[in-house]
């Protein structure tokens, strides 16, 4: 089943959308990174020239979390549903929310997404290998640990209290805003105006890549975006990939929280340029398990009549 036709659909073309999408989520981060600052003045004191100086110092986790939060949801969220209000009269519906996932949709989502974390663990490592130029490698590293740092100052692993409350910043909330964004969103419009499946998941694939800023990660979220690109288009349902999307991101806390328990520093863990190959070998079982998931919710929607 690919994305259905929306019967309630405004005169804005889809492209006009895609475009707007993108002009409302700049205007998002701005308005974002504004809100967050005068929540940082009211709770710590402290000027706004102060705020980036503070990440990663712990005394101010709870801000920073607070802070992040907002970014996601006024950078993604909101520009999303606002755009798709302006392109139909049901907006939640046209983006994906108003469905309910089947059981069995939900255990293919799940396949798919671990099978998929192996696919993404082979390209990390592979990234670290290809024969860079020296001033490209010098670029990433710079990437790394930029973003190295700024998750770092908002996670804390001292106990299963600060383990949750990570995984809400940086896992829940995020599957939630990001998938609202680039599949219920760009993706969405992008394939509604030009009718090309793989045109759409690629692009946007891309978009989700370069847009989180890391060069060596980039391969593993380029692949990560096909995944729940596919995932989208063959159902239309958001929640598929938000559950998806949730899965890894979560998975990525849960092992970060095993290694600071360990021993490590967050930095230390984040940096980790261990891994192997093997885990590109599960190529073939994510092709396998979306025919055959494409092929059942094909057989589902045939069988009721949709």
């Amino acid at each position: 089943m690919m994305i259905a036709d929306d019967p309630y659909r405004k005169p804005i073309t889809y492209s006009a959308g895609f475009f707007m999408l993108i002009a409302f989520a700049v205007g998002g981060m701005i308005f974002g990174g504004f809100l967050g600052g005068i929540i940082w003045m009211l709770t710590t004191g402290k000027g706004f020239q102060e705020l980036a100086a503070a990440l990663g110092n712990p005394a101010y986790l709870r801000q920073m979390q607070l802070i992040q939060t907002i970014s996601a949801v006024c950078g993604f969220f909101l520009p999303a549903v606002i755009t798709a209000a302006l392109l139909s009269r049901k907006p939640l519906r046209m983006m994906g929310f108003e469905q309910k996932p089947a059981g069995r949709q939900v255990l293919f989502a799940l396949l798919i997404i671990l099978a998929g974390l192996g696919i993404s663990s082979g390209l990390g490592y592979l990234s670290y290998q290809l024969p860079l130029p020296q001033d490209i490698k010098t670029l990433f590293d710079k990437w790394e640990n930029q973003y190295a740092v700024q998750a770092a100052g908002l996670v804390s692993f001292k106990n299963i209290p600060d383990l949750i409350i990570s995984i809400l910043v940086l896992a829940l909330i995020p599957a939630v805003c990001e998938e609202a964004f680039f599949r219920g969103g760009l993706q969405n419009f992008l394939y509604r105006s030009k009718k090309n499946l793989w045109f759409s998941v690629i692009v946007v694939s891309f978009i989700f890549s370069v847009v989180h800023l890391s060069g060596y990660g980039f391969l593993s979220r380029f692949a990560l975006g096909i995944i729940l690109g596919l995932l989208y288009q063959f159902t239309g349902n958001i929640w598929l990939n938000i559950l998806a999307h949730f899965i890894n991101n979560a998975l990525a806390m849960i092992v970060l929280y095993t290694q600071v328990q360990a021993g490590k520093s967050v930095m230390s863990a984040m940096n980790d340029r261990g891994g192997t190959y093997l885990g590109l070998l599960a190529v073939p079982v994510v092709v396998l398990l979306f025919i055959l998931f494409k092929k059942r919710t094909e057989q589902t929607v045939t069988t009721n009549g949709i």
